[in-house]
């Protein structure tokens, strides 16, 4: 027997015995009929960006490498293909490649795109994505509240953040707010708050078994309780900050009760104005939730009753509402509310759909439980203390720094409207350091001009994003170098339509051949173009090609600079019907 074959059935045995299979047979699933799928590779599967000009080209390359559109997204928004989890080849592997390269697509499970795709349609939202890296589903919150709507994308951790960053501008989107707050901890925006929530939360893992290979080894009841305090700690901050109305999508890979079920329970314990919405998705299927689930040791078998509290990192709020309301924990009525409500939570199993495991569930802030229309954050003490006629003192902010993101200086805005002959005021714009950002207005309006009150009764006045840790809004427009600020390759798809200047049309001929590497001197392209008086700097050339009308960006100095990447041009190449740039400098 091979090495791997040996590997595959040393990780089968492993997990027959596992407690996880355990769990498995506890929650009603045949542990046998499950093992068949959840020890099998993944297939293939990703999103299309929607706001992509080419989307419909994108599309045609999939389908001829045998896509298949998942029936429960949008109509062609998500496609599985007929080959396993990274290992396509040849030329469907490097036009996956490719096209993920480019933002064109965003390889994804296909579970994991449950929570967003659960998210109400009114795309004009500020939504918070409590624990965003590395981006799969801020992105795809993005994509949905494209061009208006902003996502708030909030990362603890540093290298993590960088994931959320580069997956912003690889799909070139403007809409993403990057923050870095402790989601248990996020700070205060200004009021009402946001108007949805994705609280898609550290867990186990324990339904991701068909990617992680450990996960049977590693994986003992405990693990789930000792995750459950931290997930409701980030859940509940999520909702303490929903406006009246809105949406918290609670989520995570895991099978187990405890960090699903019993979070859920928690969270309508801690927030009466809190309700369950049963989980619906057409052409899915979806099992409702448990209000009933065995505690287990760390074998996997059921702990008598009597030993319960010997268990580690036990508390009674692991126990199901059924069995709390057996043990005369809690309100009697308040838990047999619980136990209804969690009927409505979602469950996908492996086998459902040839996907990974996954737990979702949504629930709104109900609007009749919070009249003065902001979220529970902002019910200060001292203000209710206090007399109607007092003002909240302002808080002094903190001091400017190199690190922090303002508002683009006036000057400055001004001189690259006029070098590219465009009007920026659809937009608004940031600046740190040497770089200029285009942001949807909503980030100012909802997030940078207001003040914030905290929880002592003060205000942080308006003007800043403080007390939110902003480390990046929106998407990189342009970059200041030897005195000249250069339009980014990024954000050409966000502003092609609104530059007037530093931007002609070329010849089908004379794009190509830039394309295929011809540099020339600028007096020669000038020559050969017609095209005299261009100036220097960067520049856009436009083309009305056999796929289209596509754009080059180039540098004009001594020489004529195609400043496009390898990724892009083998894309364009693909479309113009070249060979691919290695194989045509082989050739």
């Amino acid at each position: 027997m091979r090495g791997r074959d040996i590997a595959e059935q040393e990780r089968a045995d492993a997990a027959r015995r596992s407690p996880l299979t355990a769990l498995v047979g506890h929650l009603g699933r045949d542990p046998v009929a499950w093992l068949q799928t959840a020890l099998a590779p993944l297939p293939e599967t990703f999103r299309i960006s929607l706001h992509r000009t080419d989307r419909s080209w994108t599309v045609e390359q999939v389908k001829a490498f045998g896509a298949k559109a998942l029936p429960w997204m949008a109509e062609e928004t998500a496609f599985a293909m007929p080959f396993e989890r990274g290992k396509a080849t040849g030329d469907a592997g490097r036009m996956m490649a490719l096209l993920h390269e480019t933002g064109r697509i965003t390889r994804q499970e296909a579970a994991s795109m449950l929570p967003v795709r659960l998210l109400d349609d009114d795309a004009n939202r500020l939504i918070l994505d409590l624990c965003a890296a590395p981006g799969s589903k801020t992105t795809q919150v993005a994509e949905k509240l494209h061009p208006d709507g902003v996502v708030i994308a909030n990362e603890p951790v540093s290298g993590r953040l960088n994931m959320l960053v580069s997956n912003r501008s690889r799909l070139g989107l403007a809409n993403v707010v990057v923050t870095q707050h402790d989601g248990r901890h996020f700070a205060r925006l200004p009021p009402p708050g946001v108007d949805a929530v994705l609280a898609d939360v550290p867990c186990t893992g324990t339904a991701t078994t068909r990617k992680n290979r450990d996960v049977w080894w590693q994986w003992t009841p405990k693990e789930g309780r000792k995750m459950f305090t931290m997930q409701v700690e980030i859940a509940s901050r999520g909702a303490a900050l929903l406006v009246p109305g809105g949406e918290l999508i609670y989520s995570t890979c895991s099978v187990d009760p405890i960090e699903n079920e019993a979070v859920v329970a928690e969270l309508l314990r801690r927030h009466p104005f809190l309700e369950v919405e049963t989980v619906e998705i057409p052409g899915l299927t979806l099992h409702q939730g448990l209000n009933q689930w065995p505690l287990l040791n760390e074998d996997g078998t059921r702990c008598d009753e009597d030993v319960v509290e010997e268990l580690p990192f036990f508390a009674d709020h692991h126990r199901s509402p059924v069995d709390r309301l057996r043990q005369g924990l809690g309100e009697k009525e308040n838990e047999e509310r619980i136990a209804e409500a969690l009927l409505g939570c979602g469950r996908l199993w492996h086998e459902d759909h040839n996907t990974g495991g996954f737990f979702v569930a949504k629930l709104r802030h109900r609007a009749d439980a919070s009249p003065e229309g902001t979220a529970a954050a902002y019910r200060s003490r001292r203000a209710v203390r206090n007399s109607t006629d007092w003002t909240p003192p302002l808080k002094r902010l903190p001091p400017v720094t190199v690190n922090t993101v303002v508002e683009a200086d006036h000057e400055v805005l001004n001189t690259v409207e006029t070098l590219y002959g465009m009007d920026l005021s659809p937009f608004s714009v940031w600046q740190r350091g040497k770089r200029l950002n285009v942001a949807p207005p909503l980030v100012k309006q909802r997030l940078f001009d207001p003040p914030s009150p905290t929880n002592k009764g003060d205000v942080w006045p308006g003007g800043s994003f403080h007390p939110m840790r902003v480390a990046h809004v929106g998407l990189p427009a342009f970059t200041l170098k030897k005195d000249s600020w250069r339009s980014r390759q990024e954000a050409v798809y966000v502003l092609r339509d609104k530059f007037t200047a530093n931007i002609t049309d070329i010849t089908e001929d004379v794009f190509v051949r830039l394309l295929c590497g011809w540099a020339p001197l600028l007096d020669e392209f000038e020559s050969e173009t017609g095209l005299n008086n261009l100036p220097s700097g960067a520049f856009l050339f436009t083309s009305e090609v056999s796929c289209g009308v596509e754009v080059l960006s180039v540098w004009l100095g001594a020489r004529v600079t195609l400043m496009v990447d390898l990724n892009e041009q083998n894309i364009l190449r693909r479309k113009l019907g070249l060979p691919w740039r290695d194989e045509e400098e082989t050739a």
